[in-house]
């Protein structure tokens, strides 16, 4: 099980940052060029939809990348970098929690005046950009630390 986790949660957390992006680049931008008031009704329907394919890839990712931390015991250097990828998960995690899901649930209720609306939602796609960095940071951190594992071996004579 050790020699497949760094695959799941490479391949996992990959496919997290592929999804983030294509929030990014075509839901926040449909949402932008949105009338406000009809940003948070279509974001009522949007947002359930998202949710199966971010946790689909994130929690996998997350999990594995966390099992990693535990397991790697002798390849100190492989663990940081697992422990670093780990942190870098966990903080798109709370990032979420604490800041787009509830904003989420109040764009959903339309709570927000259009205005209101219009400068929340751009905080909202401004973080989320951030989001998606701290992931590929981490994704970044799992190619790094499977690299320093024992798992693979890297030919230095070319």
């Amino acid at each position: 099980m050790k020699k497949i986790l760094p695959f799941i949660a490479i391949i996992a957390s990959a496919a997290f940052v592929g999804n983030m992006i294509t929030i990014g680049l075509s839901h926040c931008v449909h949402w932008q060029s949105l009338d406000p008031i009809t940003f948070m009704e279509t974001f009522k329907v949007d947002f359930p939809l998202l949710l199966g394919p971010t946790a689909v890839t994130l929690m996998p990712g997350f999990l594995a990348t966390l099992s990693l931390v535990i397991l790697t015991k002798d390849n100190k250097e492989a663990k940081r970098y697992y422990l670093y990828a780990f942190l870098g998960l966990l903080l798109t995690i709370i990032q979420t929690a604490v800041y787009h899901l509830p904003m989420n649930f109040d764009f959903m209720e339309l709570k927000y005046s259009a205005a209101e609306a219009t400068s929340k939602l751009q905080g909202w796609v401004f973080f989320h950009w951030v989001r998606i960095g701290v992931a590929i940071m981490a994704a970044v951190f799992l190619i790094l630390g499977f690299q320093k594992s024992n798992l693979i071996t890297v030919d230095k004579s070319s």
